[in-house]
């Protein structure tokens, strides 16, 4: 077994990487790999590195660049499904009776509701979640009845 793998082998791996990654429609993460494989390649040409320390570098760069990469994706971009529920939340102006009808307030308007909840009231003040719209009536469900 080699002492070295020289800065062409790392270099070979990177391309292969990047092959594979630009070869597949999504995003696969191994774009870091990519860059890990770059700067091996680097190194290896400046600095005589044992093969135990270049492989260990080359895992180092991978994982804390993916974990780098996905703190900074979640930082940048809001849930999904938190914008989601922020958008078809409504809140109730009068008290609904189970499976009965009633006003809410949605995205700043007053509209006509029912509630799909058939056991419990939702009183005036409750935030409920719009399931469903037909025209200009809301279908409700209460956001406790959620959990």
């Amino acid at each position: 077994m080699p002492p070295l793998v020289g800065p062409l082998g790392w270099l070979l791996l990177a391309g292969l990487l990047l092959a594979i990654e630009l070869s597949q429609p999504g995003f696969d993460g191994l774009m870091v790999a990519v860059l890990g494989g770059l700067s091996l390649s680097v190194l290896t040409a400046l600095l005589p590195l044992p093969l135990w320390l270049q492989i260990s570098l080359f895992m180092v760069i991978t994982v804390a660049g993916t974990i780098w990469i996905s703190r900074w994706s979640a930082r940048r971009s809001p849930s999904s499904a938190r914008r989601l529920l922020k958008e078809d939340t409504a809140e109730v102006l009068g008290t609904i009776s189970p499976g009965g009808e009633g006003r809410v307030r949605w995205h700043g308007q007053s509209w006509a509701a029912s509630s799909l909840d058939l056991e419990h009231a939702i009183a005036a003040g409750d935030q409920v979640l719009v399931m469903g719209r037909d025209g200009t009536h809301l279908q409700v469900l209460p956001i406790k009845a959620l959990r």
